[in-house]
């Protein structure tokens, strides 16, 4: 069923994104399943990423008719940072894509050079934007910037990013802790709170498979043990290493922790090979499956501006076990869906996970009606009318106001490279052989950043 039967023409819509499928992520999740249903309402739609296979998006070849795609250059850090995210570059091929495309309407991903680099050119050829927040930076850049720049490195970011949605002619964001940073931050105009939603088909009790749970025990399975379970990226910020104490209260439990990264290598010694499993990557119905086969979902991060794993947890009938944070106050009712723990408090843990195993059947039931409540499909609709509201039938013609956006762009992004890139931290303490080329890695990020400026530069030039 079309998500909105009385709108009377179709848009063409251009989104400019990092995070897309295959990778692993909410943004990615959110936008493919987003996309998929805009495609299957008539529109055409043009992704403009770094992520390969991202043509893989859907089977349904009628849907994937309307989608098309600019998989540009990026760069990758698998081995270096934690972080397998392509970064996408800002390059000609942006600029070709939006005049190729000639979209009714920008959106934009994030506060990325490429991002902020395709607005630009939008707003020089007077094509609305629709900007979406969906990562707190300014958690992040203190845990991955060297702690005497840091601050200064936050200014920076913080200005940018103020800049560049202060142009915008919608922002959107996905909770409303995170908009009220945003507007605190200074932006000006009204940041919106955009549903999301979860697939309750694919994540399901009726995916609980006994098959899936020995795989998930790793040998060590026990009719009478209680399996945790922790989906996520393996990072500093996620705090795994807290589950840690969890354990040890409770020698009946045994954690299977979804999820990869370099940062395995420091985590895994880390955890009691009678009482942990690393699974690693799931996706689709094996990840649906992991989910419903656990009594409960376990998470000790309060990074995350929304958290999609406690939607798709809960919408698989697994009680929430975690730690406090605000990015759950737009689904989760302590006691009603699970139970929360203060950060860091063991203790406190310890007991909010008995109390879960005590009231564990109203839990599940309280989790899985909660989740039917947050569809794709409402957070498609929303999007759309977003998308309708801003679009202008006005001539296009050149904005003079987009030369004022290059200047600021290139300035910004210029003290990024200087004041931000060549002292992020690497994410996993793990040693390394002498003769290693990672002992240079400030050397080699620096690099990067020279090699990036001339691009830049390069770009600047050919817009003059």
């Amino acid at each position: 069923m079309k998500l909105n039967e009385a709108k009377a023409s179709n848009l063409k819509i251009l989104i400019c994104t990092e995070s897309f499928h295959p990778y692993t992520s909410g943004i990615a999740r959110r936008f493919k399943e987003i996309i998929i249903r805009l495609a299957g309402n008539g529109h055409l739609i043009h992704v403009i990423t770094g992520c390969k296979g991202c043509e893989t998006l859907t089977n349904d070849p009628d849907t994937l008719s309307r989608i098309s795609f600019s998989r540009l250059y990026a760069l990758e850090f698998k081995n270096s940072l934690d972080c397998a995210l392509p970064f996408l570059l800002p390059q000609y091929g942006i600029l070709k894509a939006i005049l190729d495309f000639k979209p009714d309407v920008v959106h934009c991903v994030e506060h990325s050079p490429a991002a902020t680099f395709c607005a630009s050119v939008a707003i020089c050829l007077n094509i609305p934007i629709v900007w979406s927040s969906h990562t707190n930076l300014d958690y992040y850049i203190p845990l991955y910037i060297k702690p005497f720049i840091a601050p200064f490195s936050l200014s920076i970011y913080q200005r940018l990013r103020r800049t560049f949605l202060n142009l915008a002619d919608f922002n959107l964001t996905v909770s409303s802790d995170f908009a009220n940073l945003l507007i605190e931050n200074g932006i000006k105009q009204e940041v919106h709170v955009w549903r999301t939603g979860v697939d309750s088909k694919l994540f399901n009790p009726t995916y609980r498979s006994q098959e899936m749970r020995c795989r998930m025990f790793n040998g060590h399975y026990s009719p009478d043990k209680i399996l945790l379970v922790s989906v996520g990226r393996l990072s500093p910020e996620k705090k795994f290493e807290f589950l840690v104490e969890i354990l040890k209260n409770f020698p009946q439990a045994f954690l299977c922790i979804v999820g990869g990264g370099p940062y395995i290598e420091h985590l895994k010694p880390l955890f009691p090979e009678k009482q942990a499993h690393f699974i690693g990557f799931l996706q689709g119905a094996e990840l649906a499956s992991a989910y419903a086969s656990a009594d409960y979902f376990v998470y000790a991060s309060v990074s995350e501006t929304f958290g999609q794993v406690y939607l798709e947890a809960m919408s698989s009938g697994i009680p929430i076990v975690a730690a406090e944070g605000k990015q759950m106050k737009e689904f989760f009712k302590d006691g009603v869906h699970g139970y929360t723990w203060r950060p860091n408090d063991v203790e406190d843990a310890c007991q909010a996970l008995q109390k879960a195993i005590n009231k564990r059947k109203v839990l599940v039931y309280n989790c899985r009606q909660n989740a039917l409540n947050h569809s794709w499909n409402s957070a498609a609709n929303q999007v759309e009318d977003v998308y309708f509201k801003v679009k202008n039938d006005k001539k296009k013609k050149f904005n003079l106001k987009g030369i004022y956006c290059f200047l600021n762009w290139f300035v910004l992004q210029i003290m990024i490279l200087l004041f931000m890139v060549p002292f992020m931290n690497v994410a996993k303490p793990v040693k390394k052989p002498s003769n290693s080329k990672l002992n240079s890695l400030p050397s080699f990020k620096f690099c990067i950043s020279l090699l990036s400026l001339v691009a830049f530069l390069g770009i600047f030039i050919s817009f003059c």
